[in-house]
């Protein structure tokens, strides 16, 4: 008698069923991994917009101190706001905070002492007074940079964050903009803070001038 040809229980895959399971598995990597990029970036905005609160914050606590009470505001700067309206202001970037954080007075004067003044709490806020942290001191641009530039390319040119504050004369921050780990953050009195996700170069000379 011929005997029956038994099936093992123990089949492999056929090629069919390997070729399911690797593309189940690759939609599943894609997905998780975009699950994981979007948590990183959210992350990073996160903190990157919590700088920008301590920076405001700092530059505020500065107009309010009694060196901003007993010293003249040099308004030589215009901002122009989303509504249209146009106010004299004054400007601080990464010039003086670079300074600042080189412990260095070129370039500081009597019109920009107060912005001197201002970049060390800023330093002192963000813990970053003996330029561990942050990097500023790698700048080497004018006082209107970031203006108007590429936000990568700023990064990439001088390896520390980009910062803009515009503040008026009744104490209050009117506008600012921070750049960090990829995210472009803008704060603006009344709006509040905004993450510019779809946005890559920094505010220009139409805004402040």
């Amino acid at each position: 008698m011929k005997k029956e040809k038994s099936i093992s229980k123990n089949a492999g895959f056929t090629l069919v069923e390997l070729i399911i399971v690797i593309a189940i598995m690759a939609v599943l990597a894609g997905t998780v991994g975009l699950m994981v990029i979007r948590y990183i970036r959210k992350a990073r905005a996160s903190n990157a917009m919590e700088e920008l609160r301590t920076i405001v914050s700092a530059v505020e606590t500065g107009l309010i101190s009694s060196y901003a009470e007993e010293h003249e505001m040099k308004l030589n700067k215009r901002y122009t706001d989303s509504d249209g309206n146009t106010l004299p202001c004054g400007m601080l970037t990464n010039y003086m905070i670079s300074r600042a954080q080189n412990n260095s007075i070129s370039g500081v004067n009597e019109d920009n002492a107060l912005d001197y003044y201002f970049a060390q709490k800023v330093l002192e806020e963000l813990n970053a007074e003996n330029g561990s942290d942050y990097h500023f001191l790698n700048f080497t641009g004018d006082e209107d940079e970031p203006l108007g530039m590429n936000c990568n390319s700023f990064y990439n040119q001088f390896g520390c964050p980009g910062v803009i504050v515009v503040y008026g004369g009744e104490g209050k921050v009117l506008f600012a903009q921070y750049y960090n780990s990829g995210c472009l953050i803008q704060y603006e009195a009344g709006d509040g803070y905004t993450y510019l996700d779809d946005t890559t170069e920094f505010v220009g000379s139409t805004t402040i001038h």
